[in-house]
């Protein structure tokens, strides 16, 4: 079948008898925006399908509908032959439809065996025995997601990477038919991706199917059977992964090809931070670095490296034990973020939903929030709304609008709205904690080229990453974190993955968060 024939029947909704899940015109809209418009969908039994598209293409909206946590406005959705208008978190989780999605649904404080077996635990007959046999379950499942040796912990106590194999585990205890995997290793290091691809490997023999929704779409071509495109709220293509690359996976999500950013080199300025001997604990030691006007700044490592910690220190969400910090040659030392944003210091953190966004204010001002607009003291919301719309087009967020609630738009689209937010607030020193993450092709190029101009305006800009092809298109140098210290410090063009493993690659503390 050729690529035309196959996005006309993507679009058409023709579908197999043997689909274990299948979603046809499926509508969802939200007031004047139409999240899904006509989508189609199926997956058979053992089937791995990779659901890629850019950011407001509609992935997010039609996994809400297959999982229940969304009611549809016109379609249907069969699983097996039984046909449904919409279903209930509830109902899919009774079907066989597991989903995992970016942000844990876990409870904290509870062990990670009672997250697992949460809401299957025996309320009836032997329950005695049933407890025993759910938690010999759990054990199994913890056990293939590599988390059997840390039982006795509590999901807090996981990094987000363990947090993530935690909600795998729960997955796989629910014996699930269908298994929705959205953007699965964006919190995860490359040992814990491995593992994940052999739990995916496990459960296709096993005859589940798996739906995988990532931006990596290395790993959607390596690991699927089948990929659907979405594009605005539309199926515009499905077909045979082995037919596909990147290339034109690309343009098929966005309608054209996406030109590669080349690293330019920029004239240095004055030293704008400078660390010496920061530490925190056992955390971060002896950190020392200085980053200059007009500079990229890469930071890489492991999961558990300190890289992040690194971030919350210089930005004042935590406190530096030791060591000194200079900003623009003067003592620097934030007792808070606001303090640093006084300083002229910017953060996108690397979860923006929990960290950075007000989900329930408008676009226009979680744009403005570091730098209110305001005369004589009181704000001027027509002209906020202008300053905001400047940046909402410069970075393509969906909808174009600067009433729209972060909490409906898209992982992409919000982590634009917080770079956006400093872009606004003309921050000097701007710190990105994995800017990339869960951002699509396209909207990872505006963003890589907006820092780059940032740089070209004589401002410091620090990119966290483990992501090195979007380090060697932006950093100017990159910094090598290992265990809570600097390991080594590589040019672009000594940037590879081996030089980076062998200074990064040692055995992670047991339990060591980043």
């Amino acid at each position: 079948m050729t690529a035309q024939a196959e996005t006309a029947a993507a679009s058409s909704g023709e579908a197999t008898a043997a689909a274990v899940l299948r979603a046809e015109g499926i509508v969802k809209r939200f007031g004047a925006t139409t999240a899904l418009d006509g989508a189609n969908f199926e997956i058979d039994r053992g089937e791995v399908v990779g659901l890629v598209g850019a950011n407001g293409a509609g992935k997010s909206s039609l996994v809400k509908v297959l999982s229940g946590a969304l009611q549809p406005d016109d379609g249907e959705i069969r699983i097996g032959e039984e046909a449904r208008h919409g279903l209930t978190p509830r109902l899919a989780q009774r079907l066989g439809i597991a989903t995992i999605y970016q942000e844990p649904s876990l409870v904290p404080t509870l062990g990670l065996a009672e997250n697992v077996v949460l809401g299957r635990e025996p309320t009836h007959g032997v329950a005695l025995l049933a407890r025993r046999s759910e938690r010999a379950s759990a054990r199994e499942c913890l056990e293939k997601v590599g988390l059997v040796d840390r039982i006795g912990l509590t999901a807090e106590d996981l990094s987000p990477a363990g947090q993530q194999m935690l909600e795998i585990a729960k997955a796989l205890h629910r014996n699930s038919r269908v298994v929705i995997m959205d953007e699965p290793t964006a919190a995860l290091g490359d040992t814990e991706s491995q593992r994940l691809f052999e739990v995916i490997h496990s459960l296709k023999r096993a005859g589940v199917g798996i739906i995988y929704i990532s931006h990596r779409l290395d790993e959607v071509l390596e690991l699927s059977d089948r990929i659907v495109v979405m594009r605005d709220g539309r199926t515009v293509f499905s077909g045979p992964a082995a037919s596909q690359n990147e290339t034109t996976l690309v343009r098929h999500m966005i309608g054209h090809d996406v030109s590669r950013i080349e690293a330019q080199a920029r004239t240095r300025g004055d030293v704008v931070l400078s660390l010496r001997g920061l530490g925190q604990g056992t955390r971060i030691r002896d950190v020392s670095f200085d980053i200059h006007k007009g500079e990229v700044l890469g930071i890489t490592g492991l999961v558990g490296s300190g890289r992040s910690r690194l971030a919350r220190l210089i930005f004042g969400v935590e406190r530096a034990d030791a060591g000194e910090m200079e900003l623009f040659g003067q003592p620097y030392r934030p007792h808070s973020p606001h303090a640093a944003i006084r300083r002229g210091v910017g953060f996108v953190p690397e979860d923006r939903k929990r960290d950075a966004l007000l989900l329930d204010l408008t676009a226009a001002k979680n744009v403005t929030l570091a730098k209110p607009v305001t005369r004589l003291g009181l704000l001027r919301t027509r002209a906020e709304r202008r300053s905001a719309m400047k940046w909402i087009e410069r970075l393509a967020v969906k909808p174009r609008s600067a009433v729209a609630l972060p909490r409906f738009l898209s992982g992409g689209n919000q982590q634009k709205l917080v770079i956006a937010r400093w872009l606004h607030a003309d921050a000097q020193l701007l710190i990105l904690d994995e800017p990339g993450q869960g951002v699509d092709i396209d909207a990872r190029s505006q963003i890589l080229l907006a820092l780059r101009e940032l740089a070209a305006k004589g401002r410091a800009v620090v990119v966290i990453s483990q992501e090195l092809d979007e380090l060697e298109q932006v950093a100017d140098r990159v910094l090598v974190m290992r265990r809570g210290t600097i390991a080594g410090e590589l040019s672009v063009d000594e940037l590879d993955e081996e030089r980076v493993l062998s200074l990064a690659m040692v055995t992670q503390e047991k339990g060591e968060k980043t």
